[in-house]
């Protein structure tokens, strides 16, 4: 994990090394090991640098080609160095033991913009080509590696975060209401992927490239999911040991660390299922593995007690569990602070359990982590009945709804909901919102909402891309939508401020892309939720573990804390402690909002929630000037 800056002038104009000092400042939480800046003449970067792996001992960035005139920046992983670094030994390269960065800058020697495809892992980079006088910016196909960009008249500002651009720009932007407006109804759309918060700050998409040369730039995909791929086999048992091949390899790739890695261990399938790949992977690769913890955190609440389950599997696997109490504490304590460091108002309300499990990390010496966020989206089956329905297997939907609904001791109708939801046709989406909420809310400020084409917005699909089946496709919004994203920058950037790397082996681009080839009826037997990785897993766990049913319940005391909040005199969703708030909101429309959310309706707490964190994301930035 690191972090990069980068300005370029398109008039020619010489950078100045005290702005890109500034830039280069304002991200130094990201590399606290080694600094590095280059200018020359228009162009300028520079670069902070965290030792993770073995090779960014050795790393003195931008690397540089002295002979073609190439600079790089680089903030990521590269998971395939062996095969890279096989095919540029057939092109004659001279590569020795290379660090990520200088393998990259090689390709592109070989290979130009055609390089980046042939990456694999968790990356951004800039690079300039001084000999076609060109900047070119890749971002990793999940989007797991931020890199955010804006123009000021005729010159292009880019970098790992979004403080180091406001650092550089003249004055301060605005918010951009319509992304405000998209958070606070999660109405988010394919055209967000490559917006801000901030008006006029872009991102480059997932899976993006973006070229900047002669006073212009182009952005274009380099990647995306083929709906129409599809993987074959003859047995159940065979697409099992696909998936956990891939994601045993997934594992491996993200355990590449000069640190411990520390692992978060719930007791659920998906982090023992990481803890089990990650002991494996030293044995059956003859990886030279780094010490690997785990941890898990408690309440004073039992049903958020999942340390038994999390005990089993470490015991098991003969690795270190540390247990983390986490404290019940009002969800303000720190916010203002928190939606600074990750530059957005998407902040959970049990933020505060964060800080004490990233505390005991790095107390045991770990700037890696490995978390299961993806596990959910990728191999959870719920868009499986909504196939079974939609091709009226009307028995065997039942069925399997209700032994879905047994795995997590829910409801059936709740599941049943769920799949009727993906087969509802996007204009009777539109009017049922119109008729039982509203378009917009009565709680959205109308003018502001009008002038911005809110419903327009609304009317839009959520998910532009068509695949064959529901499962699929849920899958894929599931793991590419704009909000998905925006939140997981918001986690790397809540980890880089602590000097941390956070890795996401269910978000392998190999094992998505493997996962939604798999034909909808083979991804599940008998309404068994997570059924590739749980028979994936037979006989490398403990049973009682593996076939846990149900799962520890962390809801309990953040709806408490909000009602807390929303008792008081005035009311936290009313505070308006930005004084913006009314751009967006009618303040009688969210007195009632609050009075219904205190009568019982439990499913209006993200409606507040998120009005409290985005008056507070607006006071940080904005408030005073």
């Amino acid at each position: 994990m690191s972090g990069f800056v980068g300005m370029l002038h398109t008039d020619g104009r010489r950078v100045e090394p005290a702005v890109l000092d500034r830039m280069s400042r304002a991200i130094a939480h990201r590399g606290r090991d080694r600094s590095g800046a280059w200018v020359s003449g228009p162009i300028g970067l520079a670069h902070r640098l965290l030792f993770t792996t073995p090779e960014s001992l050795d790393e003195h960035q931008p690397v540089s080609d002295e002979v073609s005139d190439c600079r790089l920046v680089w903030d990521g992983r590269l998971d395939n160095r062996a095969d890279l670094c096989r095919d540029l030994e057939v092109e004659g390269a001279c590569l020795g033991k290379g660090t990520d960065a200088e393998l990259v800058l090689a390709a592109y020697m070989c290979w130009g913009r055609q390089a980046v495809p042939k990456l694999y892992g968790d990356f951004s980079f800039a690079l300039w080509d001084g000999r076609s006088r060109t900047l070119l910016c890749a971002r990793d196909r999940l989007g797991l590696k931020p890199l955010h960009y804006a123009w000021e008249g005729t010159t292009l500002l880019f970098g790992s975060e979004v403080r180091p651009i406001l650092a550089a720009l003249s004055q301060m932007p605005e918010p951009d209401d319509e992304m405000v407006l998209a958070f606070l109804l999660r109405e988010f759309r394919e055209r967000d992927h490559g917006r801000t918060l901030f008006r006029g700050i872009e991102r480059l998409p997932p899976g993006h490239i973006l070229e900047a040369h002669n006073g212009g730039t182009q952005v274009t995909r380099y990647w995306a999911i083929e709906p129409t791929r599809e993987t074959r086999y003859r047995r159940f048992e065979e697409y099992v040991e696909k998936f956990r091949e891939l994601f045993f390899e997934a594992v491996r790739c993200r355990l590449r660390s000069e640190h411990p890695v520390g692992l978060f261990l719930s007791g659920g399938l998906d982090s023992s299922g990481m803890l089990v790949a990650a002991r494996r992977a030293g044995f059956d690769r003859h990886l030279l593995c780094p010490a690997i913890e785990a941890f898990t955190t408690f309440t004073d609440l039992p049903e958020s007690d999942e340390r038994h389950f999390a005990q089993m599997v470490a015991d098991d696997t003969a690795t270190p569990l540390h247990h983390v109490y986490s404290e019940n504490r009002e969800p303000l304590t720190g916010l203002d602070e928190t939606v600074w460091h990750v530059e957005s108002p998407i902040v959970s309300a049990g933020g505060e359990s964060g800080e004490g499990l990233t505390a005991a990390m790095l107390s045991r010496g770990c700037h890696v982590v490995l978390t299961g966020v993806g596990g959910d989206q990728l191999i959870d089956e719920v868009g499986y009945l909504a196939d079974l329905l939609g091709r009226l297997r009307l028995v065997r939907f039942t069925m399997e709804t209700r032994a879905f609904a047994s795995w997590y001791g829910g409801g059936a109708r709740s599941f049943a909901e769920m799949a009727l939801m993906l087969l509802v046709p996007r204009w009777a989406k539109f009017w049922g919102k119109r008729i039982t909420r509203g378009v917009p809310p009565p709680w959205i400020n109308r003018a502001t909402a009008d002038e911005l084409n809110l419903r327009e917005r609304i009317r839009e699909p959520r998910q532009p891309v068509r695949f064959p089946s529901h499962l699929q496709a849920d899958a894929h919004h599931e793991l590419t939508n704009a909000y998905h994203i925006l939140k997981l920058e918001v986690d790397e950037r809540s980890t880089a401020y602590f000097g941390m790397d956070v890795r996401y082996p269910f978000l392998d681009s190999r094992l998505v892309e493997y996962v939604l080839s798999i034909p909808w009826h083979q991804r599940t037997r008998d309404g068994e939720r997570k059924a590739l990785l749980r028979y994936g897993l037979a006989g490398l766990m403990p049973e009682s573990v593996r076939l846990r049913r149900g799962k520890g319940d962390w809801s309990g005391s953040s709806e408490r804390a909000l009602a807390a909040l929303c008792r008081k005199d005035p009311p936290e969703p009313l505070r308006d402690v930005s004084g913006r708030m009314e751009r967006y909101v009618r303040r009688k429309e969210v007195e009632r909002l609050v009075a219904r959310y205190l009568a019982g309706r439990t499913d209006l707490s993200k409606d507040l929630w998120y009005l409290i964190t985005t008056d507070r994301w607006l006071a940080r930035f904005w408030k005073g000037g």
